[in-house]
C-alpha cells in the first residue's frame, strides 16, 4: 500500500492548489496564512483521505504538509515562486521540481506559485469552512481531488521552519511517480 500511496500524496500535494471553492475574506495586507483542510484522492478507483495544514508567506513561500493517518506528516511540499522541494518523509528522500517541468510531466491544470497563492488566498465569501474539488489529469492518469477548508488564520506565522535537505537523500521525481 506505501508504494501506491506515496504518489497519491506527491500528486496530492503538487495539485491541491486548483480546487475552485469558496473561501474566507483574506485581508487586504496579510503576510502570512495558516489554515487546516480535509483532502480526498480518487484515483483508478481508489479513494484516499487525508488531512493537510498549509503555511503561507506571501509572495516568499508555501508549505504543504499532508497527513494522511493519526497526524503524522508523511509528505512536505515547500513552494518557492521559482520551484517545489517534495519531500517524501517516510523513506527519507526528496525530489526538486520547476514549475516548467510540469508541462513535460503532463499535469493539467499547470501550477505555478502566483496561482497556488491566489488560490490559497483569493477573496470569496466569508465562510469558516469550505469545499471543494477539481479533476486533474496526470499523464494517462485522472485524479479528482476534494478539499475542505477550516481554521484560517492571518499574520500569526513567525519565520518558516523549513526542512534540512542533508538529512534527504535527494532523487528524481519520477522516482515517486513513474510517467
Amino acid at each position: 500500500m506505501t508504494k501506491r500511496l506515496l504518489p497519491l500524496l506527491l500528486l496530492l500535494g503538487v495539485l491541491l492548489s486548483s480546487c475552485s471553492t469558496s473561501r474566507s475574506l483574506a485581508p487586504r495586507r496579510y503576510q502570512t496564512l495558516h489554515q487546516k483542510a480535509n483532502a480526498t484522492v480518487m484515483l483508478d478507483q481508489h479513494k484516499y483521505s487525508m488531512g493537510c495544514t498549509v503555511q503561507l508567506w506571501r509572495n516568499e513561500l508555501i508549505i504543504l504538509s499532508v497527513q494522511p493517518m493519526l497526524g503524522i506528516e508523511m509528505l512536505r511540499v515547500e513552494a518557492t515562486p521559482d520551484s517545489m522541494m517534495i519531500f517524501d518523509k517516510m523513506n527519507r528522500r526528496y525530489a526538486i521540481l520547476a514549475y516548467d517541468d510540469m508541462e513535460s510531466m503532463k499535469i493539467h491544470p499547470q501550477p505555478s506559485y502566483k496561482w497556488l497563492q491566489d488560490f490559497l488566498t483569493a477573496p470569496s465569501t466569508p465562510k469558516l469552512t469550505a469545499k471543494s474539488e477539481k479533476v486533474f489529469r496526470l499523464g494517462s492518469h485522472q485524479a479528482t481531488i476534494s478539499c475542505t477548508f477550516s481554521q484560517r488564520e492571518y499574520n500569526t506565522l513567525k519565520s518558516p521552519k523549513r526542512l534540512d535537505t542533508r538529512k534527504y537523500k535527494r532523487i528524481s521525481l519520477r522516482d515517486i511517480i513513474p510517467l
